[in-house]
């Protein structure tokens, strides 16, 4: 879907800035709490339900209107929470209505509920009830009740429930819900009333209650409180971005469940250890209120981890991720081993080490203070699974004699079913279940059907047509905003169209090299020579853009024994791909205007390679198989292979096909590869053509594992600049993405 120059959207959802006041075009359900980064760096647990009113706690805020009386936070009011915040409302000496009130904007028709806890002092009788008359049938609905004994002293008729609950110490939440059925204007108002029940009378400044915890929501349960401060709670959970401490969007997450009991309990019989102990530790945890354990090694010459005491429970041929937070103490390098592989995690530089390939993805990302959170995805391969969380000395080096002290902090294990990580679910002594993000988004009324674009982190869809309210797909990554746009003012295209208007693409740098990324599924590290331009991220597009540029004498740090290297380049070496299986490469790619490549006899610049894993006695050769730039934008497919163990002269590359790129135009590209030194198999689309169809062909070396996949620009030293971008990457092997020749992922 491309959208015209002319088109504006009908209306936006931009999830990228924290909301100022309650939106009745957003609605949002969960049935459990879940975890989101929050603004200070810590994990925060949402609990369900919703809450309108900003400074829900706070009634000296000018948010709140006073009638008749004032609001003071005395400081010696204990409240619900233990806090010593509890509200001091005054009444005034002044004769009439002495009330606190909101107001707010409401959904007609749909049932508004608000809650607040109350406690006598002086004054005991109060009102509570919706403002705005002329938006209800019948007036405002309302309740009044006595705090001193916990009754009911009247209600209105329109009234659709009411409760009054007693929370100790004198305090009592008291709930009313009604249904504005004529406006969308309303609010509430808490009344004081003299010992007639009267909401207008003389006050005295003698008279006093108090009050604390507002709540405002849709619908007539009463939901957990939560608290509020600038901004309301709309059940969203707004996800910051560690490095940077900016938002990033709104996690709209599927269900699922953590099936690891007393996931932060490490000293629990549940959690066996096995020449280790797991010790409370003076650290805090990734929450900032809790405190770490420490997986600390003994003395013995030998393995030293923690595991559940009996396997957890899987399903046979499902795909589950495990993971945990983690901190680097005495001891900066862990392990899991799964199923009886491992997978090998660098804690102070999260980097990931050694992986087995029947760990067939694994990440470690930044977790605030310290903390990364490591995952690993696996394949189950029976009815049980085994787990264990282990310290090294270094990379693989599970084994070693431990000084009885040393070891890593520990929190948050989790075992989800699913191909990613989600978002972190804690336990005790059972299983817990997340329930799924139900975010459902008004349709404009100013048009009969809407083409909806949906903007989150890691690229856009498109969803058509759509006559009604619109329900956001949940997925793993945070939605940023979502766009409604008028069926009849946007026209279709496959995103290559060379004539449909493309958004200002606004670049920013990754970073230094060695910044690792996440890329549709994929775990990649840079390897630049980290200047402004070398990797660059356009985040304004359907999909995220990475641009490489290479300039004259940029140089890697890592090539500083070799100046005939030039590069920008993105690697993901610990995802080691398997031979004689498929393998799966799909992406798009556009070349920078300007003038094609004059390459002299021996310069070479690569766009991309699939790179062998060599053993310690062989040589390092040319790519297994690579995608080459060379004059008049001539595109070159080579491949190599020897059946020499070890291989100790390279190979020479053999060409097998040809194609040319136009500049400035994205060219998609799909590749199925089977890796083998004899009996390899090679298919190559572009833009939906079949190029090649090759068997029987050598393409590998005879490795212990097989090569790695990298892209970017990977050159000889030249003279002028190089510029490539790339989006959509994806490679598999454990799925076919060969749906991607005629149905490629949108770049526009």
């Amino acid at each position: 879907m491309i959208i015209e120059e002319t088109s504006s959207p009908l209306s936006v959802f931009d999830f990228r800035v924290m909301p100022k006041s309650a939106n009745t075009n957003l609605s949002v359900t969960r049935k459990s709490e879940a975890s989101f980064f929050g603004q200070d760096g810590y994990l925060h647990f949402a609990q369900p339900g919703q809450n309108w009113l900003t400074y829900s706690e706070n009634a000296t805020n000018s948010a709140w209107l006073k009638v008749g009386t004032s609001v003071s936070i005395p400081g010696s009011i204990t409240a619900i929470d233990g806090s010593e915040t509890g509200n001091k409302i005054i009444e005034s000496s002044s004769s009439g209505e002495h009330r606190i009130t909101r107001e707010l904007n409401v959904a007609r028709n749909v049932p508004i509920t608000v809650s607040i806890y109350l406690k006598a002092a002086t004054c005991s009788r109060v009102q509570l009830s919706f403002s705005n008359g002329s938006s209800f049938k019948g007036g405002n609905p309302g309740v009044k009740f006595n705090l001193s004994n916990g009754t009911f002293i009247s209600t209105s008729s329109n009234v659709t429930s009411y409760q009054a609950i007693n929370c100790g110490n004198g305090w009592w939440r008291l709930k009313l819900s009604g249904v504005p059925d004529l406006g969308t204007q309303s609010g509430f108002h808490l009344y004081m009333l003299n010992d007639s029940n009267n909401t207008s009378y003389s006050g005295s400044t003698s008279k006093f209650l108090y009050a604390w915890g507002a709540q405002f929501e849709q619908g007539t349960n009463l939901s957990t409180y939560t608290p509020t401060t600038v901004a309301p709670y709309l059940g969203l959970r707004f996800n910051y971005d560690l490095a940077s401490l900016s938002l990033t969007g709104a996690l709209i997450e599927p269900a699922t469940t953590n099936s690891v009991r007393y996931s932060q309990v490490f000293d629990n019989s549940f959690w066996r250890k096995e020449n280790a102990s797991a010790v409370r530790s003076g650290s805090r945890s990734p929450d900032g209120k809790t405190y770490a354990f420490k997986i600390k090694e003994n003395s013995n010459s030998s393995v030293h981890y923690i595991a559940p005491a009996s396997n957890l429970s899987t399903n046979t041929d499902s795909v589950y991720t495990f993971s945990a937070f983690l901190k680097y103490s005495e001891r900066k390098w862990a392990y899991f081993n799964i199923i009886g592989h491992t997978v090998h995690f660098d804690l102070a530089n999260r980097v990931i080490g050694n992986r087995s390939d029947v760990i067939t993805s694994a990440s470690i990302k930044n977790a605030g203070n310290g903390w990364v959170r490591c995952s690993a995805t696996f394949k189950a391969k029976s009815s049980e699974s085994s787990v264990k969380i282990g310290t090294e000395i270094s990379n693989g080096a599970t084994s070693y004699r431990g000084d009885g002290s040393s070891g890593i902090l520990i929190w948050g294990a989790q075992l989800e079913k699913g191909s990613q990580m989600t978002s972190y679910i804690r336990t005790n002594g059972s299983t817990v279940t997340r329930s799924a993000d139900i975010v459902t988004l008004a349709k404009p009324s100013s048009s009969s059907e809407c083409d909806i674009l949906v903007q989150r982190k890691d690229g856009r869809t498109w969803v058509n047509d759509i006559s009604g309210s619109y329900q956001v797909a949940p997925s793993g990554t945070e939605v940023q905003y979502v766009n409604f746009y008028d069926s009849s003012e946007t026209s279709t295209g496959d995103g290559d169209d060379p004539t449909a208007v493309e958004q200002q693409l606004d670049y920013t740098s990754i970073g230094p090299t060695g910044t690792m990324l996440d890329i549709l599924s994929n775990s990649y590290m840079s390897q630049t020579p980290s200047k402004s331009w070398s990797l660059q991220k356009a985040t304004n597009t359907r999909a995220p853009i990475y641009r490489m540029q290479v300039n004259a004498g940029d140089r890697w740090s890592g090539d500083a024994n070799n100046q005939n290297r030039e590069r920008s380049e993105f690697y993901s070496k610990n995802n080691n791909l398997p031979f004689n299986k498929d393998v799966w490469l799909s992406f798009s790619v556009r070349l920078a205007e300007g003038s094609s490549l004059n390459l002299s006899s021996g310069e070479f610049c690569y766009l991309g390679q699939f790179h062998a894993s060599e053993d310690d006695r062989d040589i390092s050769s040319a790519p297994v198989l690579g995608f080459k730039l060379e004059g008049d934008d001539t595109i070159s497919i080579c491949t190599c292979s020897t059946t020499s163990n070890p291989h100790t002269v390279s190979p020479k590359a053999v060409v097998r096909g040809t194609t040319r790129f136009n500049r400035g135009v994205w060219q998609k590209i799909v590749v199925r590869v089977r890796f083998s030194p004899t009996n390899g198999q090679l298919q190559w689309w572009q833009n939906g053509k079949q190029l090649l169809n090759l068997s029987g062909i050598g393409i590998g070396y005879p490795d212990a594992s097989g090569p790695y996949w990298k892209f970017g620009i990977y050159r000889s030293p030249m003279s002028f600049t190089t510029a490539v971008e790339y989006a959509n990457m994806e490679l598999e092997h454990d799925s076919s993405l060969y749906s991607r020749v005629s149905n490629p992922l949108s770049i526009l």
